[in-house]
């Protein structure tokens, strides 16, 4: 980047007064020496100033207030999604693992017929299930009594 190119970066923040010295130094001895510049930066000047001419908006009363509780409220809920999340992938895994437990054991006992082990595997789909609503539903419980 040229010091040109890094100038007309730089003039809109330059008129605003919001570099530090050294920039605002930079970009003024700049546009002593470039006259595209220089009108550029006149330019901004006159916007920055006609800009604080405006009435500044005033917040309204408790803003800040209901904001920091929204913000805290957010959080608490991006919480709980993420316990939610993380449960839910710790009772995928024991459905997994405990899927494939009973079918080692299962077929160690049985000798492997597939119509045991679908009704087997079935029965377990639906208990493990059951076991993750009831343990959502609770926590979900939990959360609405704190």
């Amino acid at each position: 980047m040229t010091e040109h190119e890094f100038v007309r970066a730089m003039l809109a923040l330059a008129a605003a007064d919001a570099l530090d010295p050294t920039e605002q130094r930079r970009v003024d001895q700049h546009a002593r020496e470039c006259d595209l510049c220089r009108k550029d930066l006149e330019t901004w000047a006159a916007y920055a100033q006609s800009l604080r001419k405006l009435p500044q908006p005033a917040a309204p009363a408790g803003m800040v207030q209901r904001t920091q509780a929204r913000i805290l409220q957010e959080r608490t809920a991006a919480e709980n999604r993420r316990t939610s999340e993380l449960m839910l992938g710790a009772l995928a895994i024991f459905g997994w693992g405990s899927g494939w437990a009973f079918w080692t054991v299962a077929r160690a006992i049985i000798g492997g017929s597939l119509l045991t082990w679908l009704l087997a595997s079935t029965v377990l789909v639906w208990m493990t299930a059951g076991t993750a609503a009831v343990m959502l539903g609770r926590s979900g419980q939990m959360r609405r009594s704190l």
